[in-house]
């Protein structure tokens, strides 16, 4: 175990949410600017008819929908992601989200993504 690294708990609502491309936002819950040495967690927030970024990576995502209600893309499949759904996202697949009613979803990506999208 990390000698450094301090538990914490915290409000996700005390966390800036940043913009994404294609309107959803997204708020850097745990990373490793908290001293978290593997996952990083997200929380995102995706109103009615926006998305998320449709793209690709070389890191996998876990997702949790915690409310609402998404179209999913992951390669060539298209398929619903209703509120209690998860979703896995391998790595270099080409992936996005629509969300068909307000929608708050829970990402687990590596700390490598937080390092890449927020620095050190």
């Amino acid at each position: 175990m990390q000698e450094s690294a301090r538990g914490f708990v915290k409000r996700s609502s005390d966390i800036e949410e940043m913009p994404m491309e294609g309107g959803a936002g997204i708020r850097w819950l745990i990373t490793h600017r908290d001293g978290a040495d593997n996952y990083s967690m997200r929380l995102i927030n995706i109103k009615k008819d926006k998305s998320t970024p449709y793209h690709s990576h070389d890191y996998e995502h876990e997702i949790f929908v915690v409310d609402g209600s998404l179209d999913v893309t992951i390669g060539e499949k298209k398929s619903q992601a209703p509120k209690d759904s998860f979703i896995f996202i391998p790595p270099n697949a080409f992936h996005g989200m629509t969300a068909t009613v307000d929608t708050r979803l829970i990402c687990v990506v590596p700390v490598k993504a937080a390092r890449k999208i927020l620095g050190d």
